[in-house]
């Protein structure tokens, strides 16, 4: 079982009405259950699958103001212990773009530690990316090929290119297949 509690780091004055609404806006996503609210900056969601897990996670280090915990739970079905691990990750004081990861009952340190710096590594791809290549990657991944992104963009299918590479979405893609993987070998119980 799957878990991730995100905590809101930015600086924002109406912190609780933008944690609320980015809990109603993640919860809509494909295998994410309901965001519960807890307090004022913390947010907490058990997640149906590592695809899912690796969306929301992006989601988050894409607005760059969220410390985020991943809890995973190979065969459990305690939703609350998943969550419980996931909240545990973030113990103590942590950064904006910070990905935690806890492996409960305590798993392997290296897969940890594996997992949270494949997404540090997507965390500084997205952090780099310019308003046009988000606008070029968000069209790309939910489904459009190249030409049909260029043309909603109203750019040729060259300039989309130019603008899928200088947006870093071959480390993208790469670094969410690896997440992916990674998450599916923990929730499964590796423990290398």
């Amino acid at each position: 079982m799957l878990a991730i509690h995100a905590r809101y780091r930015g600086r924002e004055i109406r912190r609780a009405q933008l944690v609320r609404r980015s809990a109603e806006a993640l919860s809509t996503l494909n295998g994410v259950g309901e965001f519960e609210i807890l307090g004022v900056e913390d947010i907490c969601a058990v997640v149906d699958s590592p695809a899912a897990l690796c969306d929301t996670v992006m989601a988050l280090l894409s607005d760059g103001s969220w410390a985020i915990g991943i809890g995973v739970a190979p065969g459990s079905t305690d939703e609350d212990h998943t969550r419980a691990s996931a909240t545990g990750a973030l113990r103590g004081s942590v950064r904006a773009g910070t990905v935690k990861v806890a492996i409960s009952p305590k798993g392997s340190s290296t897969l940890e530690s594996d997992i949270a710096a494949v997404f540090a590594l997507m965390g500084h791809v997205l952090s780099k990316r310019t308003i046009e290549g988000r606008e070029a990657t968000s069209l790309v991944r939910s489904g459009l090929n190249q030409n049909e992104a260029a043309e909603e963009l109203g750019i040729s299918k060259q300039a989309m290119s130019q603008r899928l590479q200088a947006a870093g979405w071959q480390a993208e893609t790469a670094g969410w297949g690896l997440a992916v993987n990674l998450l599916t070998r923990a929730n499964a119980g590796a423990t290398d």
